[in-house]
């Protein structure tokens, strides 16, 4: 009993390292529920949170001296504002703190694995899930605070071509290709927030399908730069993104 104790102990240690990640991580949760507890100052708080975190995303991340690459502080940044933005539109309730703990523990394997470079699959992954409440509460503001939805396309189209350009200069070494790809990806997804914007559905319904298609078009595109692309691949991704689609359409309310 006693050397299992120490052996998870040992790898909680590693796992929690006294660098900055646990801290950084631990500072989100508490900007977090300040934000719950003086939510007069909501948007104050939400910008200073944020700066802070953006400093100090940038500063850990430049610790790392040769392996460090700017692009690496574009999801953790959008992952801070995401998950900061998202908990505006959940219930005050005890499930809101539980909310921010998973924020916490996400943020940490953000910025240990997700950002960099190395590390091309939890990148995929965590992107996703990432871009889901970075595009979520923006589209959300439409219906709460009844926000154009011209500026809606400002918002959610820079998000989406930074989150593409993260992604796809893991595979390739060529910036401008890997931003002229991500800023084409940016473009036709906006066109599908705008045409969104005319059915009756809910923002995360919205926010969902959006991510669906962000996800097969991304995919498609990393297997062709790896080079495993084929017709059976691609009908495979648009499959699941079609299927995911299709669900949400099903699942969501039309009124």
């Amino acid at each position: 009993m006693y050397t299992r104790t120490l052996e998870l102990l040992r790898w909680a240690a590693t796992l929690f390292p006294s660098s900055h990640y646990a801290i950084l991580a631990l500072f989100l949760f508490i900007g977090l529920e300040l934000l719950f507890v003086i939510h007069h100052w909501l948007f104050i708080l939400l910008g200073i949170l944020l700066v802070i975190l953006v400093i100090g995303i940038v500063l850990i991340r430049s610790e790392e001296g040769d392996q460090f690459h700017p692009t690496q502080t574009i999801l953790p940044t959008l992952a801070a504002f995401g998950f900061a933005a998202f908990a505006v539109y959940l219930p005050l309730t005890a499930f809101i703190h539980i909310y921010f703990v998973m924020c916490a523990v996400a943020f940490f394997f953000i910025l240990k694995y997700g950002a960099k470079q190395a590390w091309p699959t939890w990148n995929a992954i965590i992107s996703v899930a990432v871009l889901t409440t970075v595009i979520a509460p923006i589209i959300g503001w439409r219906f709460t605070l009844y926000t154009p939805v011209w500026i809606i396309l400002l918002l959610v189209f820079p998000a989406i071509a930074l989150m593409a350009f993260q992604s796809l200069l893991r595979f390739t070494d060529n910036t401008a290709e890997a931003g002229l790809i991500s800023l084409i990806v940016a473009f036709v997804l906006s066109e599908l927030t705008w045409l969104l914007q005319f059915l009756p559905l809910h923002f995360v319904v919205q926010s969902g399908c959006i991510v669906a298609a962000y996800y097969g078009i991304i995919q498609t595109t990393t297997a062709a730069y790896e080079g495993i692309l084929n017709r059976k691949l691609a009908i495979e991704y648009g499959v699941v993104g079609s299927i995911a689609t299709i669900l949400l359409l099903l699942t969501a309310s039309w009124s």
